[in-house]
């Protein structure tokens, strides 16, 4: 979790730094973001709802869910995301998100025998966000993505390698959102779904 936070609060400093160092450069007076329908973003999350289920369901046979084990507290980075918006008007905007995180966890028979385990999680979901706030330099809003999530699921034992596949449903809800710079900026969000509870990253808009 102190990782996950580092590395929030470093993505919010970035940005707010190069938001700064835009405004500073700029001479002649420029369009602010709200008349740039275009966004592209990338970003990181934590706490998703995934690190709070514990070990991801699997298939009857997987070596997870077949005898006794005793299981290891599963671990994972966080969430890395990119996605796209567009603006229909001044508040209403719809777009997608694609996310990647990994979990790692380890079990143990009362024979002895380990088998780790990873899990990688491949999200995608349309989303639609409302806009509430809608200035030159800041932007706040509120959303909402329904999508899929497929489990890559690998099982790593002494004498073979066992592989699953399973889909989970997937969305994310943002109760606020904070964009700001211009065309170049930083944004943080809360919320609660299965790419995070605190997102944040770097977000760039741009005209057709």
């Amino acid at each position: 979790m102190k990782t996950a936070l580092l590395l929030i609060s470093c993505l919010i400093l970035l940005s707010i730094t190069t938001v700064r160092a835009q405004d500073e450069a700029q001479s002649t007076p420029k369009s602010g973001q709200v008349l740039l329908t275009n966004d592209f973003y990338a970003g990181y999350g934590a706490l998703g709802l995934f690190y709070w289920t514990g070990r991801m369901a699997h298939s009857s046979g997987y070596p997870s869910e077949v005898g006794s084990q005793t299981f290891t507290e599963p671990t994972s980075p966080g969430t890395f995301f990119v996605g796209y918006n567009r603006n229909l008007n001044k508040v209403v905007a719809v777009g997608f998100m694609f996310g990647l995180q990994n979990f790692t966890y380890t079990g143990k028979t009362t024979y002895g025998v380990t088998t780790d385990y990873n899990d990688l999680l491949i999200g995608g979901m349309a989303k639609i966000t409302f806009c509430y706030l809608n200035k030159p330099n800041i932007r706040m809003y509120s959303g909402i993505g329904i999508g899929l999530t497929m489990n890559f699921g690998t099982a790593d034992q002494p004498d073979q390698t066992i592989t699953d596949r399973k889909l989970f449903p997937g969305g994310q809800f943002t109760l606020m959102g904070i964009r700001f710079g211009r065309a170049l900026g930083g944004f943080v969000e809360f919320g609660m779904g299965t790419m995070g509870i605190v997102n944040a990253g770097i977000s760039y808009k741009f005209k057709d």
